[in-house]
């Protein structure tokens, strides 16, 4: 990690998830300074203060029917910033799926599931 105390942002309406991931990125690493948001667009209206890697559930409308899905938010985070790492996150085991998210610029697409937290702790480790 070349930042001492990087920003990550959880994008995920499932509270009990991202929780965990949160106490598991900071028994990781204590300098992350982790924000989490349960919709995309609660997200987007943080983009300004520059977070160094976002985390983002593929299906986001499990809570709030009008929510965004992830495939809209990560077109939308890279249209306001092109280098920013997304990394998704899906229990969807359909490769369409994950080439899909590739395709509109997400670094990696994560299976949620037993080694999924040490995997993204790695990308993290890997991109900021």
């Amino acid at each position: 990690m070349n930042n001492l105390n990087p920003t990550v942002c959880i994008v995920d309406d499932e509270p009990l998830l991202t929780e965990m991931l949160t106490d598991y990125l900071k028994g990781q690493y204590a300098g992350f300074n982790i924000k989490t948001f349960p919709t995309g667009e609660a997200c987007l209206k943080h983009l300004h203060e520059n977070p160094d890697v976002i985390i983002l559930d593929y299906y986001l409308n499990s809570k709030e029917k009008e929510a965004a899905n992830g495939i809209d938010i990560l077109k939308e985070i890279k249209k306001q910033n092109r280098h920013l790492p997304v990394i998704m996150l899906s229990s969807q085991k359909s490769y369409g799926t994950a080439s899909q998210t590739i395709m509109y610029g997400a670094i990696h697409y994560v299976i949620k599931g037993q080694d999924a937290f040490e995997e993204i702790y790695e990308l993290i480790k890997a991109n900021v």
